[in-house]
């Protein structure tokens, strides 16, 4: 897309470093955008009234129905997008309850959690949240409803911003500091600000979440990792006695999993004999979709329309490399979609979101995942039903809601 706001990396280089570069836009859509429709033999401006409803990014690939106007447009009647990709068992039937039990009596795990933005180390409020958040996942906090209800939970996916992004570099944390800096200080005196503490509570709470579920911790944007798509995962030794743990996965992002439901039998073992289905996620820390929304205006197109978008898309990131930094690949294309997954979970978003997308028999359930340490949320998917609950955990209510 052709569109004035969009950031130029020459302007950047040529740009006179002796003066700050202006703050980027929250968007870059103006009524000035124009759509290019472009491939080896060149490119044609796209006219006509359906392309303000189709929610278009850079990078999308579409065919398109319509007439040479003679003037070098191209008047659009119809497109065409890949639709959603085929799916693993989309002739199955979705159960409607997610608690049941297996061949032998015991409980199957009917849950899977998925939380975003814990941003430990920012304030101690977000770090006693957290401590709430550790408790309720390991039945240790709540009534005997809600400690039911968590032990129904198989597996925790941390999507992204798990630490608070740091500040400035030499600016004062707070006033305690200003202070300190009024003071002459010798050459070679000054102390460094850096502190392990965000790191060491991390690592401790993942410690405590190891040893009852499945942790997945995927980067985000503020974690100490590179910030080129696909984010990699930080080491393992960072994590300290929780990298013990054969079920505390780090992970890139994007990342898909592929879980086999499996019944837990009354030693503790696992019975892979189970008949519920297997379940495909796909998560992403939100950088993607975070980068698509400074495409189309606030309204009528919101998050959970591209997050669909890129379903039929067939593509997580259509703006990388344009204005989303990614990785160069050569022979295989990571964003792409070749499988629709179960459930999509888009972390650090704004506020929550979710909505079920058919095509045919093909469904998935798309989650935008808001920020902990500012809503409080953690949400629950339904392995079979696909069902989402909201659970709200503060420093003294848990409440839950569907």
């Amino acid at each position: 897309m052709d569109m004035p706001l969009k950031p130029n990396v020459l302007e950047d280089i040529g740009r006179d470093h002796s003066l700050p570069a202006p703050p980027p836009p929250e968007k870059i859509h103006s009524q000035d955008d124009q759509v290019m429709l472009e491939d080896e033999s060149g490119r044609i401006k796209l006219v006509g009234k359906i392309l303000a409803d189709a929610q278009l990014v850079t990078g999308v690939i579409v065919g398109v129905l319509g007439a040479d106007t003679g003037n070098g447009e191209f008047e659009v009647v119809d497109l065409c997008f890949a639709g959603m990709a085929p799916q693993t068992g989309e002739d199955d039937e979705m159960d409607t309850e997610d608690t049941f039990l297996c061949s032998d009596g015991s409980t199957r795990n009917g849950y899977i959690a998925f939380i975003s933005g814990l941003d430990i180390g920012s304030t101690p409020a977000s770090e006693a949240q957290t401590q709430v958040l550790t408790e309720y996942l390991t039945g240790a906090c709540g009534d005997l409803d809600g400690q039911g209800f968590a032990s129904q939970i198989s597996r925790l996916v941390i999507l992204g911003n798990s630490l608070a992004p740091l500040g400035p570099i030499g600016a004062p944390a707070n006033e305690d500091n200003d202070k300190e800096d009024e003071k002459p200080r010798r050459r070679g005196n000054d102390t460094t600000s850096f502190s392990p503490h965000p790191v060491q509570s991390l690592s401790a709470h993942l410690h405590d979440l190891s040893q009852s579920l499945a942790v997945h911790i995927l980067p985000g944007e503020s974690d100490p990792s590179g910030s080129i798509l696909p984010q990699q995962a930080p080491p393992r030794a960072m994590f300290g006695p929780a990298s013990s743990y054969s079920s505390s996965l780090v992970r890139q992002t994007p990342h898909t999993s592929v879980l086999p439901q499996e019944c837990k039998q009354g030693d503790g073992d696992v019975d892979p004999s189970g008949s519920a289905p297997t379940r495909t996620i796909l998560a992403t820390s939100g950088q993607p979709l975070n980068d698509m929304s400074k495409y189309v205006p606030t309204a009528p197109t919101t998050r959970l329309d591209l997050a669909e978008a890129t379903l039929k898309w067939r593509h997580i990131a259509p703006t990388a490399p344009d204005t989303l930094w990614c990785h160069p690949f050569f022979a295989l294309d990571p964003f792409i979609i070749s499988q629709t997954p179960d459930i999509y979970a888009i972390g650090c978003q704004p506020q929550f979101a979710t909505r079920l997308v058919k095509d045919g028999n093909r469904r998935s359930r798309v989650v935008l995942v808001p920020s902990f340490a500012q809503t409080g949320i953690l949400v629950l998917v339904g392995l079979r039903s696909l069902d989402v609950w909201i659970v709200r955990l503060t420093e003294d209510i848990i409440s839950h809601s569907g």
